[in-house]
C-alpha cells in the first residue's frame, strides 16, 4: 500500500474532487518532470488517468456545451474510416473459422449441420465484438491519440483553456458520444460481413445448404445482450484510453509516438480484460 500511495504523491494529482470542472485540468496527468518511473508505478498511474478522465467526460456526456453536430461527424468518421477495414478483415475470420471448423468436425464425427449455429454464436457472444474491438483500437484509438498528443505537445491545450474552452469538453466527448456509436455500428457490419464469407465458404468448399448453415438455433438472448454490452464497452473504452494517452503526451513528436503506441497496446490490453470480465459474469448470471 505505500509503494501504492507513493504513486499518487509523485503524481501531483489533485485527488478531491477528481471530476470537478475546475480541477485536474490534464485529466490525470501525472508530473512530466521527474525520475523515471517504475513498471508499477506507471501502470497505476496509466489507470487513475484512463479512470480520472472516464469520470469527467461520463459526467459532461450529457450537458457539455460543444457542437453537438461534432459528435456526429466524429461518429461518421470513425465508423466511415473503418468500414471496410472492419468489413474484409471479419469476412477472411469468417471464412476461415468456418472452414477450419467444418474440417475437423467433418474428421471428428462427420456431421457439420452445425457449424453455421455454432459459429454464429461465437460470433455474437465473443469472436465479432471483440475482434472489432482490436481493429478500432489499432485504427480509430491510435488516431484519437496522435491528434490529441499533437495538440498536447504544441501547447494548443493550453491556448484552449486561455480561450476558456475546457479540452474534456470539447475534444473527449465528442469523441466519446463517437466512439459509442461506431463501434456499435461496425459490430453489427462486421458480423454480418463475416456471417455472409463464411457461408460463401460453406456452399463452395463443402457444398453445404444455406438453409442448414443460416441456423440461429444456438443463439440465446443473452447471447446477444452480451455481444451489445461488449460492443458498448469497448466503444467506450478505446477513447477514454486512447485520450488519456494523447492528453499525457509530451516531449515533441517522440512523445507523440510513444503515445500512440500506448494507445494502441493499453486499449488492446483493457479491450481483452473487459471481454474476459463479462464473460465470466454473464455466466455467473445466466450460466452460459
Amino acid at each position: 500500500m505505500s509503494r501504492i500511495s507513493g504513486v499518487f504523491k509523485k503524481s501531483s494529482i489533485s485527488v478531491w474532487p477528481l471530476f470537478g470542472r475546475d480541477t485536474l485540468a490534464d485529466a490525470g496527468q501525472g508530473s512530466r518532470i521527474g525520475k523515471p518511473r517504475g513498471p508499477l508505478e506507471t501502470l497505476f498511474l496509466k489507470v487513475g488517468q484512463s479512470g480520472v478522465l472516464l469520470g469527467r467526460t461520463a459526467k459532461l456526456l450529457f450537458s457539455a456545451q460543444c457542437d453537438k453536430g461534432e459528435s456526429w461527424r466524429v461518429a461518421y468518421r470513425f465508423a466511415n474510416g473503418s468500414f471496410w477495414f472492419v468489413a474484409i478483415a471479419m469476412a477472411f475470420v469468417g471464412m476461415i473459422m468456418v472452414y477450419q471448423s467444418t474440417v475437423q468436425l467433418d474428421r471428428a464425427v462427420g456431421d457439420t449441420t452445425l457449424v453455421g449455429a455454432s459459429f454464429f454464436k461465437l460470433l455474437v457472444r465473443v469472436l465479432g465484438p471483440t475482434v472489432i474491438g482490436m481493429l478500432l483500437a489499432c485504427r480509430v484509438g491510435a488516431g484519437i491519440a496522435a491528434e490529441i498528443g499533437a495538440m498536447s505537445v504544441t501547447s494548443q491545450l493550453d491556448a484552449m483553456r486561455m480561450c476558456a474552452a475546457e479540452p474534456i469538453e470539447t475534444l473527449m466527448v465528442p469523441r466519446l458520444r463517437g466512439g459509442i456509436v461506431a463501434s456499435m455500428s461496425l459490430v453489427v457490419i462486421g458480423c454480418a460481413s463475416s456471417l455472409f464469407a463464411g457461408m460463401v465458404t460453406g456452399i463452395v468448399w463443402f457444398s453445404m445448404s444455406h438453409t442448414t448453415y443460416l441456423n440461429f438455433s444456438l443463439v440465446a438472448p443473452s447471447d446477444l445482450i452480451q455481444g451489445v454490452v461488449k460492443a458498448f464497452s469497448y466503444g467506450v473504452a478505446v477513447p477514454i484510453v486512447s485520450g488519456a494517452c494523447g492528453l499525457s503526451a509530451h516531449g515533441g513528436a517522440r512523445g507523440v509516438g510513444q503515445a500512440t503506441t500506448d494507445a494502441v497496446v493499453g486499449s488492446s490490453f483493457v479491450i481483452v480484460v473487459m471481454d474476459s470480465l463479462i464473460s465470466m459474469i454473464s455466466h455467473l448470471l445466466v450460466g452460459q
